[in-house]
């Protein structure tokens, strides 16, 4: 029964407030993007200055067509408002200053955009719309040009800094994002760059070109008297929002309290209205969060213990993501909750490494734990128990370390890593930015752990009672890498999920199917290789009822054909007949 409906249960969060914390998040989050998608036009308008001020003009008239026209500036400068008036909110909502770095460096540029773009404004935008002051690149460079050099530099950085870092909150957990990364990271340094290229060699050719019109004595005027306003209106925001603060601050001390026990670090007394993950990190609980409390991931989630009848029922991103995961009965994220009752809790994902409340908590674990696509390779020798019946202890032990160290080799050369390595197998994982070198990798270490094992029983068939054969699996999908160990420096990567078992079934389907390699119809899709030539058969995955598509593979010289290597099996059947005849 729902303590709502008994007598003694307070009432829950009002219904108003639940509506308008729906539609708060996503309203900042796409007046951002918004902000964010200008910033990065207007740089890229300023990187064409690499080419001189004619290219820049022309760019900038694709531009005011998109910004200046009445409905994209209607939709600019709405997303201003609705931005900074929903961080301004956040941040007095805060109940503790204690937060990720990256988080400090975007709320200070945050805040400091506007007072470094407010003379910009007012000598562009407004100078040029009610005072017919001069817009064209030309005029606007030799005007900033060496004196404002420095100030508008320091904008573009701030800036596209402070917008890098919330797109990298909202995009760095989705699936996508670890094969983009590099990419991203490049343009996040590229773009700024050339931006300030551009800047610097058009305002030089704008300085040796003839000057402008000088200002008149009206538009000097009255762009001052816009810029003494600006000022004065910022300077009162300022003075509002430390005002703000302090009294939330002052409101936060004097308001009731709710005591929240932790199991394993006991009560703990917060303001009333204090999210959970905000008092983790007042009285310096170890609480991960990924997504830095934005309600974007499931690291943070606890178990209400005792008093969850109290809070209200999930909503908005917690509902859905909970769904998602499907949490169980009183898991709520401790981000998005805030008791207005005591309760009593513990917190289910533990910090891993040095137990001790690290700021960077993304970037901790990042370190240890990243869901990303790859390519998996599970390889296994046949008749193994047989080699070990009919061969001594020394002549297992040289064919194990032989075997390691060759398929260790093959799979590094091709960018991959040995996830396990047993007596008889391993796992190999190829996690190449881009999915398509990870599948074309994970076939051709494939295709020369072949060449590798007709090498070893040419050089040691003496020493063997049957000849060595592999199975090989391989498919495609995402697999969840994790740290194993007592902190990062000492511990090793070790990957897991249902692409791993996938693939080891694919492996075990070699013996039934009498062939040497079966390859996913996903792996052969995204490698790019013709496989158009082979039947794909359904393989049943154990313990599901999920079947997956595969190819077949008899033998090295099928797999060569697939990939186009003929010419380099000629070679191995020519090393293999000379190890031979030297055996």
């Amino acid at each position: 029964m729902s303590p709502a409906s008994s007598p003694a249960a307070e009432p829950r969060t009002p219904r108003s407030r639940i509506t308008s914390n729906v539609w708060v998040r996503p309203a900042r989050m796409w007046s951002g993007i918004i902000l964010f998608a200008f910033v990065t036009t207007h740089l890229l308008n300023h990187a064409v200055g690499v080419f001189g001020i004619a290219a820049m003009e022309a760019v900038q008239e694709w531009r005011w067509a998109l910004w200046k026209a009445p409905p994209g500036a209607i939709v600019l400068y709405g997303a201003a408002l609705v931005h900074i008036a929903l961080t301004t909110h956040r941040l007095i909502r805060r109940q503790t200053w204690r937060m990720p770095d990256d988080e400090v460096l975007q709320i200070i540029f945050g805040f400091s955009i506007p007072f470094l773009i407010v003379g910009h404004i007012a000598e562009t935008r407004i100078g040029g719309s009610f005072y017919g002051v001069d817009e064209a690149y030309r005029a606007v460079l030799y005007r900033l040009w060496p004196s404002a050099a420095w100030w508008q530099s320091a904008l573009l950085v701030v800036a596209w800094t402070h917008g890098v870092i919330g797109l990298h909150h909202i995009v760095h957990h989705r699936r996508w994002y670890p094969r983009w990364r590099m990419s991203c990271i490049v343009l996040a340094v590229l773009i700024p760059v050339l931006a300030l290229a551009g800047f610097v060699a058009a305002a030089r050719e704008a300085r040796a070109m003839a000057p402008p019109a000088p200002l008149g004595e009206m538009q000097r005027a009255g762009i001052d008297e816009v810029r003494m306003l600006m000022d004065s209106g910022l300077a009162a925001f300022a003075f509002g929002v430390v005002g703000l603060l302090a009294f939330a601050y002052i409101r936060r001390r004097a308001a009731a309290t709710v005591t929240l026990t932790y199991r394993g670090y006991g009560p703990v007394k917060v303001p009333r209205g204090t999210s959970v993950l905000e008092a983790s990190r007042m009285h310096h609980i170890p609480h991960p969060s990924a997504c830095g409390g934005r309600g974007r991931c499931s690291t943070c989630r606890i178990h209400v213990l005792a008093g969850s009848g109290e809070l209200p029922d999930p909503f908005g991103v917690e509902g859905r993501l909970l769904d998602r995961i499907g949490a169980s009965a009183n898991v709520r994220l401790a981000c998005q909750i805030r008791p207005t009752h005591d309760i009593s809790l513990r917190i289910l994902m533990p910090v891993l490494g040095e137990q001790r409340v690290r700021e960077e908590d993304e970037q901790q674990i990042q370190e240890w734990a990243l869901e990303q696509e790859a390519t998996v390779l599970c390889l296994d020798l046949r008749a193994f128990n047989m080699l070990t019946r009919s061969s001594q202890p020394y002549e297992i032990a040289v064919l194990i370390n032989r075997f390691a160290s060759e398929m260790t080799q093959a799979v590094e050369h091709r960018g991959g890593r040995v996830d396990q390595m047993h007596g008889h197998g391993l796992v190999a994982i190829f996690d190449t930015p881009t999915g398509s070198a990870s599948a074309r990798n994970a076939l051709n270490a494939a295709q020369d752990m072949a060449r590798v094992i007709d090498l070893l029983n040419a050089e040691i068939s003496g020493a063997l009672p049957i000849p060595i054969r592999a199975g090989i699996g391989i498919h495609s999908g995402p697999v969840v890498l994790t740290r194993i160990g007592a902190d990062v420096a000492s511990s090793s990567l070790r990957a897991f999920g249902g692409t791993i078992t996938i693939a080891a079934r694919l492996e075990a389907a070699t013996k039934d199917m009498l062939a040497d390699f079966v390859v996913s119809e996903a792996t052969a899709k995204i490698s790019k290789f013709d496989f158009s030539g082979l039947k794909s058969r359904d393989i049943m995955v154990d313990g599901s009822d999920m079947a997956v598509s595969a190819f077949m593979i008899g033998d090295q010289e099928a797999l060569a054909q697939v990939l186009g290597g003929t010419k380099m099996l000629a070679e191995t059947k020519a090393q293999t007949a000379m190890a031979a005849a030297r055996g």
